[in-house]
């Protein structure tokens, strides 16, 4: 019989600082405590990272984690903010101790530039207690001009265990083997591709459809409220417009995109991709 363990997930949205590389970003998630009076405790674990070459832009997890810190590498330099970003963490430490109960801290930060000082950077900090509690905190946002939004927060102390060949509670797959490495496709639409998210290696992976709400130019999705001189997607060829319009169309071929629209609507949103 496995023993279960505890489980901490999270899941956030990110926000530009306004750097030079905007809106490339990288970012990183690490855990201090447990609190002491006043004072959020030592470093514990990075549990997220999202930067490689430019890591040394994340000032305060910097100071914190040391730069040789190879913990959680969950991807590379971040090209936007769209996707919201989910970890996991089995509570324990660099070590793979187990944490003993407490109060403990969750801090973010994003970086976009060549900076020197974490000030320069986006912060947020969240807390959570370790105990024989679950606890389920969401809609959090934080910050000092509120750069993450959507935080969500789930402590299970008797999560279960990836790889015992069944699906505990907060997993999606097990054994790790059986959890999706890429996502079809072929019943998704340009604007609203399938996304993995989670890992496999923690039995969460999963394929999320995620609507394209931003106006990007070359990836086949002329999102709703996007015109043609915000967006070269948005032309008259059916297999790239949806929801948008082309701005130099005459009333003519407005209409015409918006019946091409709905004729893929009634077709069952077929695949716009080509």
């Amino acid at each position: 019989m496995v023993t279960a363990s505890p489980k901490l997930t999270v899941s956030f949205r990110t926000a530009a600082v306004g750097g030079a590389y905007t809106p490339k970003n990288v970012v990183a998630a690490w855990i201090e405590g447990p609190t002491v009076g006043q004072n959020p405790g030592p470093f514990v674990k990075t549990i997220g990272r999202w930067a490689n070459v430019e890591r040394d832009r994340l000032v305060a997890w910097q100071a914190k984690a040391g730069i040789a810190d190879a913990d959680a590498i969950s991807g590379a330099t971040r090209a936007d903010h769209q996707m919201l970003l989910s970890l996991e963490w089995d509570l324990k430490d660099k070590q793979g101790n187990l944490i003993p109960d407490g109060r403990y801290t969750i801090r973010f930060e994003t970086a976009d530039s060549n900076n020197t000082s974490a000030a320069q950077n986006n912060q947020g900090s969240f807390t959570f207690v370790k105990g024989l509690q679950p606890q389920v905190q969401t809609n959090l946002t934080g910050g000092s001009v509120v750069p993450y939004t959507e935080v969500t927060i789930d402590f299970n102390p008797t999560a279960g265990e990836c790889n015992n060949n069944v699906v505990d509670p907060g997993e999606t797959c097990d054994p790790p083997g059986s959890c999706p490495v890429s996502c079809d496709q072929s019943a998704t639409t340009a604007c609203a591709p399938a996304l993995l998210v989670g890992n496999a290696a923690t039995c969460t992976a999963s394929c999320v459809i995620t609507a394209i709400t931003q106006c990007t130019s070359g990836d086949e999705c002329c999102p709703e409220g996007c015109t043609l001189a915000d967006d070269s997607d948005c032309g008259t060829d059916d297999n790239q417009v949806s929801g948008g319009c082309a701005a130099s169309d005459s009333n003519g071929g407005a209409l015409a995109g918006f019946a091409l629209f709905g004729a893929a609507v009634l077709a069952g949103g077929r695949r716009r991709r080509r």
